[in-house]
C-alpha cells in the first residue's frame, strides 16, 4: 500500500499507522538531527511530528504528493517551531497521553551516527562563511556559546524581540543554505 493508502486506512484501523512510522520515522529523525545537531531535541522533534500526524489523519487528502510529503511538511513545521520558541513543542503527545521521550545512550550514538558530524562541520562552516558579519554573531552567541535571548540582546544593545527575531533569520538563512548543499542530503526526503 501507499503512504497515502495507509493514512487514509489509519482512520479506521490505526494501527495502519504504525507502517508509516515504521517507513519514514528513521528519515525525519535523520532530518531533525542534522538541522538540530542535538540527539534529544531531535528525538523529541521526531516524536511529535509523528503524534500530530497521528492525530491529524483524518485531515490528510491525497492531493498528487506522497503521504511522505505529508509528515515532512509536519516535521518543517515542528522545526520551525523549534527554532522560533527554542524548545520542542509537546501537545500532540500531551493530546495522546504519551510521555516525554527517554534517549537511552545507545539512541544517542546512533542519532550522532545519522549526523555525520565531520560532514555536516565542513557544511555548517561554509554556510556561515557565507552569512552576514550580523547573523555569524547572532548565530554564534545564541547556538554555539548557547547564551540566553536576554543575554544575545544585551551583548547586541537590542530588544530581546529583536534578538529572537536576527536568531530566527539567521537560522533559517542556514538552513536554507544547508538544504542547499549536495553532499548532506537535507531536506530532500519530502
Amino acid at each position: 500500500m501507499s503512504d497515502g493508502e495507509l493514512l487514509v486506512l489509519s482512520r479506521e484501523d490505526p494501527d495502519a499507522f504504525a507502517e508509516i512510522y515504521g517507513r519514514h520515522a528513521e528519515d525525519v529523525l535523520r532530518y531533525f538531527a542534522r538541522h538540530t545537531l542535538d540527539p534529544n531535541a531531535a528525538a523529541e522533534l521526531t516524536a511529535e511530528t509523528f503524534a500530530e500526524a497521528f492525530a491529524s489523519r483524518h485531515r490528510y487528502r491525497e492531493r498528487g504528493s506522497p503521504g511522505a510529503a505529508w509528515v515532512f511538511g509536519i516535521a518543517r513545521h515542528q522545526l520551525s517551531h523549534y527554532f522560533r520558541k527554542g524548545a520542542v513543542e509537546a501537545s500532540a503527545r500531551e493530546r495522546l497521553g504519551m510521555h516525554r521521550v527517554e534517549v537511552s545512550a545507545a539512541d544517542y550514538e546512533r542519532i550522532e551516527e545519522l549526523i555525520d558530524f565531520e560532514r555536516v562541520g565542513r557544511a555548517i562552516a561554509k554556510a556561515m562563511s557565507t552569512l552576514s558579519e550580523e547573523q555569524r554573531e547572532v548565530l554564534t552567541l545564541r547556538v554555539i556559546e548557547g547564551r540566553s535571548y536576554q543575554e544575545v540582546a544585551q551583548l547586541l544593545s537590542c530588544s530581546e524581540q529583536t534578538a529572537r527575531a536576527r536568531v530566527s533569520r539567521g537560522l533559517r538563512r542556514l538552513g536554507r543554505l544547508l538544504d542547499a548543499e549536495p553532499e548532506l542530503e537535507i531536506g530532500r526526503q519530502a
